[in-house]
């Protein structure tokens, strides 16, 4: 009789749940893998056969991520990535809200307040939502590169 430790990996690899399990930690950790800017650029869509794709949202950006290919398997070599596609597409917003989301990025108190008064003369609420939405992203967006500033900082000095 064989033991489980030696019969669950098989079974894995066999049904397609490992590859499951490496996209579902490769979205999750994405950004912190490779943080800004290509996290805005690209993202995982499909792990399969050892070979990740990779959904980019421009083709200047699919462009250059096809000159660091190798850069990229080099990096997530540990998570059994062979190779790489990258392919140009959309990535959709809830993808990048869950980067936001994961890494606890809010507004502070005083970009609330300026977000409040820049739209509280806006009367239709669409237009309203739209503009406090987006203005909600580049502030996400700044308070993000202000944060990776600070960290590379840290590294530096240590």
């Amino acid at each position: 009789m064989q033991r489980i430790g030696q019969i669950l990996p098989c079974l894995l690899s066999d049904c397609g749940i490992e590859n499951a399990v490496t996209l579902k930690f490769l979205r999750k950790n994405w950004n912190s893998i490779f943080g800004f800017p290509i996290a805005e650029h690209a993202f995982p869509k499909e792990f399969k056969n050892g070979i990740l794709f990779v959904t980019v949202n421009s083709h200047s950006w699919l462009t250059q991520l096809n000159l660091l290919k190798d850069e990229f398997i080099a990096k997530l070599h540990a998570y059994k990535v062979k190779d790489i596609e990258f392919r140009f597409g959309r990535i959709y917003i809830n993808q990048k809200e869950k980067i936001y989301k994961q890494h606890n990025l809010t507004l502070s108190s005083e970009q609330e307040l300026w977000l409040r008064d820049i739209t509280k003369n806006i009367k239709n609420n669409d237009i309203k939502q739209t503009m406090e939405s987006l203005i909600q992203k580049y502030l996400l967006f700044v308070n993000q590169i202000n944060e990776n500033i600070i960290k590379n900082q840290g590294e530096h000095h240590v």
